[in-house]
């Protein structure tokens, strides 16, 4: 992928993809689990989630959506877009019960 230098966006760029990518980043949720094309899918996904999903689709998205921004500011707010998206998505695929919590039990 050609990607677009925009060095004054390395702190969002770093930020984003530790919280969303990273090894316990919340986007892993769905691309491990497949949570996009489920929850994507579902017939009581309202039409506002399933835009969503297109914005966490992979990494490379959301990166490409913030580096598309104008200025510093406009990336910060971007990458919190994505971020609340993700929230978003999780929250609904838990409601669908597509995704469970883990118990811890004490033996």
């Amino acid at each position: 992928m050609d990607q677009i230098q925009r060095p004054e966006f390395e702190t969002v760029l770093s930020t984003l993809h530790q919280s969303f990518a990273g090894e316990r980043g919340v986007g892993r949720a769905f691309w491990d689990k497949g949570l996009i094309e489920r929850v994507e899918s579902h017939a009581l996904t309202p039409h506002r989630l399933k835009e969503a999903c297109g914005l966490v689709r992979s990494y490379d998205w959301a990166e490409r959506y913030v580096l598309e921004a104008s200025d510093l500011h406009e990336a910060w707010s971007r990458s919190l877009e994505v971020l609340t998206a993700t929230n978003n998505l999780l929250a609904w695929a838990s409601e669908l019960g597509l995704i469970y919590s883990r118990s811890t039990s004490c033996d």
